[in-house]
């Protein structure tokens, strides 16, 4: 490992391109806020709570019989590490050394940063995508399972599990059907979403939002019983509906007093997984046909350490940090290449997934979507 050999790049302009970077393309930072922990475990502890229980009369010197306690779920785990790697060859090099030659040898700084920059970029939106991607899959099937078709990678193998409850599993409710293949007889609204909110109040619970991907909201929204409902806030003035938007979907749906307020929240993304052979997938992570409903909105904890590369102080590499994430720049003489890393310590938790539920609004039971 030597030095970089991009000229001008130091630790400090490293880290002030670094700070520029943010999280606000992705939706894991907000369904699963940072929190940096201090070693390589992550634990999720969660009572089972919001029922309320009611208070018995009693005679007044009579024994009173404790209540039952709820149960204390855990789920815990080893913080994986997430990795990519970008290098310019040697055919790249040479093409900086022209451009360094074409400026008289004094390219401005603009020069100098873009020349790397790509490549940081990529790292970091790299690591970010990964987490988006395990993140959604997770909460979309109450699972992530990290294979050689999605994984390209030494360790190939994970199951990231969070045991929803089988009677939180659903499909379609009696009285409807497949939002996708059947937009007429489907009743999303007054059955599938009415079911399922019928089943968290009988258990004490109660959900206040609905999430999906765009794709299934798409569905759902061309439904004639959605185009119905909606109908006076999308009429023309020649009484023709058009096919009604989130903002007035989730109007409606603040109306209906059976539903207790529920919102939808629409899972707008795409990420690109490479296989190890080199094909390129790009999906929406949050799986199709599937709705997932939640008491909050923030559902868990994005648990993250520091990577131990960031501690290596005789290291030839340049490294820093902008939150969970380490952009390392380094160069190697066989074969000759300027190599780029991200690197990150982390993983999403998912603390409520015992009062959530998931809805398959394909198939008349839970087949986690398709």
């Amino acid at each position: 490992m030597n030095k970089t050999t991009m000229l001008g790049l130091t630790e400090p302009v490293l880290q002030a391109v670094i700070n520029q970077y943010d999280l606000k393309p992705y939706y894991y930072p907000t369904l699963f806020p940072l929190k940096e922990t201090q070693t390589l475990t992550w634990k999720t502890l969660e009572m089972m709570s919001g029922l309320k229980v009611a208070a018995d009369l009693v005679a007044r010197g009579a024994r009173l019989d404790a209540k039952t306690r709820e149960a204390l779920s855990v789920i815990s785990g080893e913080i994986p590490k997430i990795a990519i790697k970008r290098t310019m060859d040697e055919n790249a090099l040479n093409d900086y050394d022209i451009m360094i030659a074409m400026s008289s040898g004094n390219p401005s700084v603009a020069q100098l940063v873009n020349a790397w920059k790509n490549d940081t970029d990529y790292c970091w939106q790299g690591v970010a995508a990964r987490l988006e991607w395990m993140a959604l899959q997770t909460i979309s099937q109450g699972e992530t399972i990290l294979t050689n078709a999605n994984n390209n990678s030494v360790i190939t193998n994970l199951n990231l599990s969070f045991p929803v409850p089988t009677s939180q599993k659903t499909g379609i409710i009696t009285g409807s059907a497949g939002w996708a293949a059947n937009p007429t007889t489907a009743k999303p609204i007054s059955k599938d979403f009415r079911g399922v909110q019928d089943l968290a109040i009988a258990a004490g619970k109660k959900v206040k939002f609905a999430f999906m991907n765009m794709k299934t909201f798409a569905d759902f929204a061309q439904t004639d019983e959605v185009i119905k409902m909606c109908q006076p806030y999308t009429a023309t003035a020649i009484g023709v509906s058009f096919i009604p938007d989130i903002l007035t979907v989730n109007t409606v749906l603040a109306k209906r007093s059976e539903l207790y307020g529920l919102q939808i929240i629409v899972i707008d993304q795409e990420v690109t997984i490479e296989a190890g052979d080199g094909t390129r997938t790009t999906a929406n992570p949050f799986a199709n046909n599937v709705v997932m409903y939640s008491d909050r909105q923030v559902l868990g904890t994005t648990h993250w350490k520091t990577p131990a590369d960031m501690k290596l102080q005789a290291s030839a590499a340049i490294k820093v940090m902008n939150m969970h994430t380490c952009i390392k720049k380094y160069s190697t003489e066989e074969p000759i290449e300027e190599i780029t890393m991200g690197i990150a310590n982390a993983v999403c938790s998912w603390d409520n997934y015992s009062s959530c539920y998931l809805q398959d609004v394909k198939n008349s039971t839970w087949q986690k979507g398709a």
